[in-house]
């Protein structure tokens, strides 16, 4: 947060309908599993409520609802950013709940830093590039930014994979887990029906021409167009890339909270970059790759999260989304 106080105090009165519209444009545009878009919002007074939906949930691919919460994860960071925008501090409490998550107070008046404006004004560019990038590697000053900016919530871990043998390594469970899900039937059913096409007018799931069929983005999200990769290959794909995992010391609620938290935190760095990202939890649906994954990190915790960033060859279609009414548990002003 900014620790430049304006002095003037916070006031009662509830958000404006058009305060209450910019909330709700920016939590509309955070990332999802299939961009299902779980969340919801209510507002009374100055504070704002994020709820977590199920109605859309796709069980064979988030059977725990992991991947759901970790959206809501990366909306609240959009939400408090859009707080911040509007010139308020935002004060998070955190809820036990997995249907009421979080609040967000707007306690006074507090104007946003240059950080925070950035990767607000991010929001709007921000996409998911599943296809491969340029080959010029990630600078290693973007590399120490984008890092930086993930780890900006203390309990969340972000390591980059980095050598020979870690890549080859993370090859290897890509791959596996790449041939475990391409075979699983009832997985591809699944998925098939959260892929639209570009004409289709569905506020959600994801669009087919985004998808590429070969390349690690397309093993993050593996469907039964996308071929399957020689391991070696692959490595040398993951070592071409900048590739950054998350990871907490638990794994509960909040710990996936954080690290949706995290991961937009570093994905608008990375869009105010200029470079591109794609996130990868399909493989860590199967507990042997993230066993696999946190054992070659030589500590105990758990991970969450992989992504992959770069330099957009092109750029990608925009997934839909619900229109701002559909957002609201409760009548806003």
């Amino acid at each position: 947060m900014n620790d430049v106080e304006h002095l003037a105090p916070g006031d009662d009165r509830p958000w404006s309908p058009e305060e209450a519209a910019s909330i709700a444009r920016a939590v509309n545009r955070a990332p999802s599993v299939h961009n299902t878009q779980p969340w919801s919002l209510s507002m009374h007074d100055r504070v704002v409520d994020l709820h977590q939906r199920d109605d859309t949930a796709p069980s064979q691919h988030d059977p725990e609802g992991r991947d759901r919460t970790i959206s809501c994860g990366a909306a609240l960071t959009n939400l408090v950013l859009a707080v911040r925008k509007l010139g308020w501090r935002a004060d998070i409490a955190f809820r036990d709940d997995p249907e009421h998550l979080a609040s967000v107070a707007a306690s006074r008046r507090l104007e946003p830093g240059p950080a925070e404006i950035q990767r607000y004004e991010a929001i709007a560019d921000r996409a998911s590039h599943r296809r491969p990038f340029e080959p010029r590697p990630v600078s290693g000053p973007d590399e120490r930014a984008l890092r930086s900016a993930a780890e900006e919530l203390p309990p969340v871990r972000a390591r980059w994979i980095t050598g020979d043998a870690e890549a080859l390594h993370l090859a290897r469970l890509l791959t596996y887990a790449a041939r475990v899900q391409h075979a699983d039937q009832t997985y591809q059913r699944e998925l098939a029906s959260w892929i639209v096409q570009q004409a289709d007018s569905k506020p959600s799931g994801v669009p087919a021409e985004a998808l590429g069929e070969q390349g690690l983005g397309a093993v993050g999200l593996v469907s039964d167009a996308t071929r399957a990769p020689d391991e070696a290959w692959l490595a040398a794909r993951v070592e071409s890339e900048s590739v950054l995992l998350l990871s907490t010391p638990e794994d509960g609620l909040r710990a996936h909270l954080d690290a949706g938290a995290a991961l937009e935190n570093a994905w608008l760095e990375a869009t105010h970059r200029g470079l591109g990202a794609s996130v990868m939890t399909q493989c860590l649906q199967l507990g042997e790759i993230r066993r696999g994954l946190a054992r070659r990190g030589g500590g105990p915790d758990s991970v969450q999260v992989l992504m992959r960033f770069g330099h957009p060859v092109a750029p990608v279609p925009r997934s839909a989304r619900r229109p701002l009414e559909e957002i609201f548990d409760d009548d806003p002003r």
